[in-house]
């Protein structure tokens, strides 16, 4: 099969994306293992000229992209949906809702079309009132457009289900084994991680508040950079105090050294669909604390440690049972670790998209 990606910031082999860009990464490359050809249609990065391959099978088509909040991705989606109507593309697979408008583009031209939702974008906190307004309404062309709808998480699944009574698959994000464990340096401090995008529906400002009100010699590690939220970065830092550190974004050996020696991997979201960095974490024997969302409560059930999404008072309660109990630390980052190595693999899922395309 000849299959196009459209939808995604970049590839997560050059930029600093999201789930979507490493879902649709590891999925490509997975795919074009098997002999299919795949093409990812992406906005022009800063460092890669166009056109470079960097995987037998994947063909990256970089194309001009307005670095713009709203308007940018938006036109991206739109130029590469009507390149690729005239290409020799079986399946065109869409990411997120915002450029499920566009799905019908190659629909038009008979190709096979997917649309997988990765998250109710319209509830994110940095977008206006319009903008979130036009994403409530991309739940219609997502549902109705292409020929079958993928969500990453159950509780999506239950939601597009009970409102449009359309029949959704449920396909979740996956975890690759990590790299060997990278020992901490003598010098190192303890510390407790958070990465993601410093975004407001990742609730970092929770955790600042919560981490700032404990007498400890721990310290909190922020990986990740702003998403055109540069005034909610700069509160961040004016609200963290000296023990807090922003590293910005990690490449992935760095980031295999910070998942590996972090004493506790906290991740506060309101919003979420299937968190990359939280399964990351977990497959790195990380005990993990998060908020009580139904997404997060879906990954680890009853076994997992969670605080009342948005209640700053209560994860300060709960860092503070975990830093004095090292021991179930210990015992429930294996535990996690378990967990995703058997459930969520890259792998299966790959076979799982295959079907859908089948």
């Amino acid at each position: 099969m000849h299959i196009a990606f459209i939808g995604v910031k970049g590839i997560s082999a050059e930029h600093n994306g999201g789930g979507a860009e490493v879902s649709v990464w590891e999925i490509a490359k997975r795919l074009a293992e098997k002999g299919h050809q795949v093409v990812i249609y992406c906005p022009r990065p800063k460092r890669l000229a166009a056109g470079r391959s960097l995987f037998k099978n994947i063909r990256i088509i970089y194309l001009p992209s307005p670095h713009s909040k709203h308007f940018g991705m938006l036109l991206h989606v739109f130029f590469s949906a009507v390149l690729v109507a005239f290409s020799d593309a079986d399946i065109v697979h869409f990411q997120s809702l915002g450029p499920s408008i566009f799905s019908f583009v190659p629909r038009l031209s008979g190709k096979k079309t997917i649309v997988t939702i990765h998250a109710l974008d319209w509830k994110r906190k940095k977008w206006g009132y319009l903008a979130r307004l036009f994403l409530r309404l991309c739940e219609y062309p997502a549902m109705f457009i292409p020929h079958k709808t993928i969500v990453v998480s159950k509780t999506l699944k239950t939601y597009f289900e009970a409102r449009f009574k359309r029949r959704v698959y449920y396909i979740p994000n996956g975890v690759n084994p990590p790299a060997p464990e990278k020992p901490a340096t003598p010098k190192e401090d303890k510390y407790i991680l958070f990465v993601g995008r410093l975004v407001p529906e990742k609730g970092i400002h929770y955790l600042i508040q919560a981490f700032n009100g404990i007498n400890t010699d721990f310290k909190l590690i922020i990986a990740g950079e702003p998403s055109f939220t540069g005034k909610y970065f700069d509160y961040l830092k004016k609200i963290a105090s000296q023990n807090i550190k922003f590293v910005g974004f990690a490449e992935r050996g760095y980031l295999e050294k910070l998942y590996w020696n972090a004493y506790l991997f906290v991740l506060p979201s309101e919003i979420e669909g299937l968190s990359i960095a939280l399964l990351e974490a977990m497959s790195h024997a990380r005990c993990v604390l998060t908020s009580d969302i139904p997404e997060f409560l879906e990954v680890a059930g009853g076994n997992g440690v969670y605080f009342k999404s948005g209640d700053y008072q209560d994860l300060r309660d709960k860092l503070k049972y975990l830093i004095g109990n090292p021991v179930l630390v210990k015992e429930k980052g294996l535990e996690f670790r378990k967990l995703v190595l058997e459930r969520y693999s890259w792998d299966k899922i790959t076979g799982e998209v295959e079907k859908i395309y089948a």
